[in-house]
């Protein structure tokens, strides 16, 4: 889980850490607080993305490689999983007593375990760490679930619909009161997925995420302003889409807006729990 960590005002003109981008120094600050009560963590390049950086168009992987370079994080392997230390942590961190008391799952940096990591791709030489290669084409350091940085701790999992949230809350909709909207956005699949046992979190996202674009494309009148909880408590994807015309008064309902491709498809028994 994330924890709170200090900061000291002369990182921010440490000449050596400015010569990476200023999103390599915000990931740096990012991963104080998901390492453990050593400084170091597992490598789920996605995962900690979404933690630290979900609103910025970034290659995470350049940026933490840039700071591997820069001496301030070192990456290495334990022949299954990449890891990072963070150097010097224990020098500007005092974990809580309880946190070290409790430990860490994470294996200990170690310097020889740089050894197996291609450092262009941050990949695990199987060869040089001899380890047996995973038959899997997938990247099985983002395919492992941890326990997520959310106050719903599910052991050993993520849940994706954290994930989804956050695509859900960028689809152009007012940004306005984020926890009580995740919380809504939690209710409202849990009742979709009672309806209809097929729904996913995906297909739950996808399905809003293209309405609510579709009835900002429509113009629908005061939909700019809703806040996310308002719609997701009151069901807003039932209603009608009505698209105010320019040059004129008048309204065009869905109806006469299929040609236009405005109505989003929806499956049966997806998000219709309410009628």
């Amino acid at each position: 889980m994330a924890r709170s960590r200090n900061i000291k005002p002369a990182l921010f003109s440490n000449d050596e850490l400015a010569d990476n981008d200023p999103l390599g120094r915000l990931l740096f600050i990012g991963m104080w607080t998901i390492a453990d009560c050593n400084g170091n963590l597992i490598w789920r390049e996605k995962r900690i993305k979404a933690q630290i950086l979900p609103y910025d168009n970034c290659d995470i992987k350049k940026l933490a490689i840039n700071l591997d370079n820069s001496g301030f994080i070192r990456f290495y392997s334990d022949g299954d999983n990449l890891m990072v230390n963070i150097v010097n942590f224990s020098k500007h961190q005092n974990p809580h007593k309880n946190e070290r008391e409790k430990g860490s799952d994470v294996p200990k940096f170690v310097d020889t375990n740089r050894e197996s990591i291609d450092m262009a791709t941050l990949t695990i030489n199987r060869d040089k760490s001899g380890s047996k290669r995973n038959d899997s084409t997938s990247d099985r350091a983002d395919s492992l679930n941890l326990i997520p940085d959310s106050p719903i701790l599910i052991p050993d999992s993520i849940p994706s619909i954290e994930i989804e949230f956050e695509r859900f809350w960028l689809a152009g909709m007012t940004k306005q009161s984020k926890q009580n909207a995740k919380k809504a956005f939690a209710k409202q699949f849990k009742e979709a997925v009672k309806v209809d046992s097929t729904v996913t979190e995906t297909t739950f996202t996808d399905y809003l995420v293209d309405d609510i674009q579709k009835r900002l494309q429509a113009q629908v009148f005061g939909f700019d302003k809703m806040h996310p909880t308002t719609y997701l408590n009151q069901q807003r994807w039932n209603d009608e889409i009505v698209s105010q015309v320019r040059g004129g008064n008048l309204f065009q309902s869905i109806d006469t807006l299929q040609d236009m491709q405005l109505a989003p498809q929806q499956p049966e028994g997806l998000l219709n729990h309410g009628q």
